[in-house]
């Protein structure tokens, strides 16, 4: 099984976003953080061999993690046609084969296993992370989710108004890059709260 480090070396080398669309906070996944998310769903039992959504998979970080990690189905869901093309790059960099999928995860109709996301905040375009918090609970009985540490109290809220139960919450500080304009600074960290949801039946 490829550990940690290895599994984090492998997605450094992948391409971010060609052009960032703010409006969707396309930022990208660090390779470390990734690798770390990944990684503890495996050792929890939700990625070997399962089928593995990646919400609003941008560039195809978590989606190429779990494929490499040996998850059994993968799919990659976005509306950015761009973001799909370059996540299907990514993925044939690292000879791995995924499911592309080019729509709005509101329209998604599907069932997993686990699925693994990093949405939008809901910084730029208000209850854009509602949109994901409720497509994941409804496709796969366990979810693993980032979100600004700040809205805890909502999201736990939400979860439950959704059906689901807040498993795990863990503090992360995740390095935001200037990405677009009306960054300052050439890398900011913010802290982020790693969800895991677990569908109430």
């Amino acid at each position: 099984m490829m550990d940690k480090k290895q599994l984090e070396i492998k997605l450094s080398s992948l391409e971010g976003f060609q052009n960032p669309d703010p409006r969707y906070e396309q930022y990208q996944t660090p390779s470390g953080i990734t690798a770390l998310i990944t990684h503890h769903a495996y050792m929890q039992g939700n990625v070997k061999g399962k089928t593995v959504y990646d919400l609003g998979c941008g560039t195809g970080m978590f989606a190429i993690a779990a494929k490499l990690l040996g998850a059994d189905q993968v799919v990659g869901v976005d509306l950015d046609r761009e973001a799909i093309e370059t996540a299907r790059k990514n993925a044939d960099k690292l000879g791995v084969e995924i499911e592309w999928v080019e729509m709005n995860v509101k329209e998604l109709t599907a069932s997993a296993d686990t699925v693994l996301q990093n949405p939008p905040f809901g910084a730029q375009v208000k209850g854009s992370d509602r949109v994901f918090i409720k497509k994941a609970l409804e496709t796969a009985p366990t979810t693993y989710s980032l979100h600004n540490e700040g809205t805890n109290e909502f999201i736990e809220r939400y979860v439950k108004q959704q059906g689901g139960v807040v498993a795990e919450k863990t503090v992360l500080s995740f390095p935001i890059r200037r990405t677009f304009n009306f960054h300052k600074k050439k890398e900011k960290p913010v802290k982020v709260n790693l969800y895991k949801f677990i569908r109430d039946s």
